[in-house]
């Protein structure tokens, strides 16, 4: 009861977050300055922090036992995609998070081995964003946040409230080490390709920007119609 509490709270502060903003400015960027000056900061903090940490932990940690962190990060998370289903009304969702949360503690030492996958139950990714998104949410402007970077209003006030909950629910010290190591985790598997594509790219902001509207295009058919729309994205013939 409590669980589904939470999720009515954390989905009600996204709908009317994502509500509140006009129609118009959906998929659009009518914060490009603040979010320009944002995506400089994030830009620094890659190039000097996160970057040379990533390189260190890649070239230090073998590779499969960056897989088993990496699972065992994202076996945390079922819970949250079982409680984001249930309020997206995803139930199929929902359970394929519970089913794998359960097999993989108990038979994949804390979920370092993916046995559900290996069972037929892949992951299946899905966030309290995606529940807003399915219950007709406007996504709002893009938004770049500090540090997590690009967003857009909406998906910002999902992870705020996902990260409210979670502290109220079992403390704010296990919620920011679990998705700390979790975002460092993916950035450095991927910290490559992303440096690589910003240094090829002749505008990186606006790069990022189209990539990331376009990812969440593909999870929210409804964002990719606004953004079309907005011109942000370019219609597939």
């Amino acid at each position: 009861m409590r669980r589904q509490a939470v999720s009515g709270v954390v989905l009600g502060l996204a709908m009317t977050v994502g509500s509140a903003m006009p129609a118009a400015a959906n998929g659009g960027d009518p914060l490009e300055r603040v979010n320009r000056y944002t995506h400089g900061f994030n830009t620094l903090l890659r190039v000097h922090v996160l970057t040379p940490a990533a390189r260190l932990y890649v070239e230090q940690v073998p590779a499969e036992v960056r897989q088993g962190i990496g699972q065992a990060l994202a076996n945390l998370g079922e819970p949250v995609t079982a409680i984001a289903g249930l309020a997206g009304g995803e139930f199929a969702v929902a359970g394929n998070a519970l089913q794998r949360f359960g097999i993989n503690t108990v038979l994949g030492y804390g979920g370092v081995r993916d046995v559900a996958r290996e069972r037929g139950l892949p992951p299946r990714p899905y966030g309290l964003a995606d529940a807003a998104c399915g219950w007709g949410v406007p996504s709002g402007p893009y938004l770049v946040l500090p540090v997590l970077g690009p967003s857009t209003l909406r998906d910002a006030a999902a992870t705020f409230a996902t990260g409210l909950a979670l502290s109220q629910a079992v403390g704010p010290e296990v919620v920011l080490g679990w998705q700390t190591g979790s975002s460092f985790h993916g950035y450095a598997e991927m910290h490559r390709s992303l440096d690589s594509a910003d240094a090829q790219a002749i505008d990186p902001y606006a790069m990022q920007r189209s990539a990331h509207l376009q990812r969440r295009a593909l999870a929210c058919p409804g964002d990719g119609a606004l953004q079309v729309a907005a011109g942000m994205i370019e219609e597939e013939e």
